[in-house]
């Protein structure tokens, strides 16, 4: 391996979180090694859907504005960058259970940090195959990334570069200075850390109050079934290619083990039967380990000590509409010397 003598930042890890900061970086013109052993992590198996909203109980998630501003510029530059589309802007019915839901979608519509996304009428949509006798509330600016798509075309890049190092990462090799880091060969000044759910192992970010949230989704083949939007009842149907549909998700703080369970599974074809009236058959059955914190906002920013060893994670189940936000806040914050958000600064965990 060559001298790497003006290598701006070392990435370490290749999920969403990670390629996303990577970008950050090349878009502005800034110089990344990425180091990777390319394990499955939790990235691997999200469905990708991005929601301005929580559905279950019709509030607005956290910065649901600001985060929707940067990944609608954000995907489409990479897109741009690589040829290689994997953003698909796509509406989400939410299916009523009750005239209650229906009651309380109709007040919260109107509410200012709702309005923008919760449309104020009720959908009278007739899908073939999918019950729904209370009928829809339509929520706008959401969709899908291809997440799959998104880290392989990532890396891809990234490779042709010269700026992709496909191993483990070694901690025994690194070497810090005042001023600026060695890693083996490699000269750096700031060192990022977007591990996942693996950084409980990292000596010097595993302190940190992070927590392992195991979900499970399910591909189905549903001939017959056409659905131009994603529906979210108790679990959400997504419409992925042909007659493919993902099926998600489930959520576990307690089963962290790295298989896939018949519990899950029997969980998620059980909601789904609830609404779902066509035959299935169930294709893939996947699961990941999200990296989840207990404020449930994201890990961001400089270790206590040691100044340039940065921390990117604890996204969980939102890295894909929070990442390119939470990326552009450290980056300006590196370059420009702004803030990071007081609400994801790790420095909150170190008081």
């Amino acid at each position: 391996m060559s001298l790497k003598k003006s290598v701006d930042v070392v990435i370490v890890g290749s999920g969403i979180a990670g390629c996303t900061l990577a970008w950050q970086w090349i878009l502005k013109g800034k110089s990344i090694i990425m180091i990777s052993d390319v394990e499955k992590g939790s990235s691997a198996v999200a469905a990708g859907v991005y929601n301005p909203t929580i559905l279950k109980r019709f509030t607005s998630v956290w910065k649901s504005r600001e985060q929707l501003e940067v990944l609608n510029s954000f995907y489409p530059l990479v897109e741009q960058t690589v040829g290689v589309s994997f953003l698909h802007p796509i509406n989400i019915l939410r299916r009523f259970h009750d005239d209650k839901e229906i009651k309380t979608w109709l007040r919260k519509s109107y509410k200012e940090d709702l309005k923008d996304f919760m449309y104020s009428d009720i959908i009278d949509r007739d899908i073939y195959g999918i019950d729904a006798p209370f009928n829809f509330g339509l929520v706008k600016e959401t969709g899908w990334l291809d997440t799959i798509g998104f880290m392989n075309a990532s890396l891809d890049y990234f490779k042709s570069l010269s700026s992709l190092i496909l191993e483990s990462f070694d901690f025994d090799q690194l070497s810090h200075h005042e001023d600026y880091i060695y890693y083996k060969e490699i000269k750096v000044n700031k060192i990022i850390f977007a591990e996942g759910f693996k950084m409980r192992s990292n000596p010097y970010f595993s302190d940190l109050p992070l927590q392992g949230n195991k979900g499970e989704v399910l591909t189905i083949k549903v001939p017959g079934l056409k659905l131009d939007h994603i529906v979210k009842s108790s679990v959400f149907l997504m419409p992925y290619v042909d007659d493919l549909f993902w099926v998600g998700a489930t959520y576990s703080r307690e089963d962290l083990t790295d298989n896939s369970t018949e519990i899950a599974k029997e969980f998620l074809t059980s909601r789904l039967e609830r609404f779902l009236s066509l035959p299935y058959e169930v294709i893939d059955h996947k699961h990941g380990i999200r990296p989840t914190t207990l404020d449930r906002r994201p890990f961001i920013g400089s270790h206590k000590d040691y100044k340039n060893y940065y921390v990117f994670n604890g996204m969980g189940s939102r890295a894909v509409l929070i990442a390119p936000w939470a990326a552009q806040n450290l980056y300006d914050s590196m370059y420009h010397d702004a803030d990071i958000n007081e609400e994801m600064n790790v420095g909150r965990c170190y008081k």
